[in-house]
């Protein structure tokens, strides 16, 4: 089993080809997993990462993320992130997206210096 954190499987002990027992079952020879779609999938290309970047700065931001700026803005951090979590639907994502508003209200500031 392949994770986030382990790309390396478990050592699982051969079968002994026994009905019964510890290592039970019939002696099979261990093959190596195929890379699933997901996985591939999940890793960052930079060429689409440019053409995300350049989409941002063109277009700007939608609604709900100016919604979090504004709630930054006036120190409400746990708001943001609850109103965040609610339109994308779990946590992880949520609070990616508040660091990157984060990010965006911190170089809004840096530019007007």
């Amino acid at each position: 089993m392949t994770t986030k954190h382990r790309s390396v499987t478990k050592a699982k002990a051969p079968a002994t080809g026994i009905i019964g027992g510890p290592n039970k079952g019939f002696k099979t020879t261990p093959r190596a997993k195929q890379v699933s779609k997901k996985v591939r999938l999940a890793v960052q290309h930079p060429k689409l990462r440019a053409v995300k970047n350049v989409i941002d700065d063109l277009v700007g931001f939608t609604p709900f993320e100016k919604r979090i700026q504004e709630l930054l803005r006036v120190s409400k951090e746990k708001r943001a992130l609850k109103l965040a979590k609610k339109r994308l639907g779990n946590l992880v994502a949520a609070k990616k997206k508040r660091t990157k508003m984060e990010d965006a209200l911190r170089n809004i500031a840096s530019k007007k210096k």
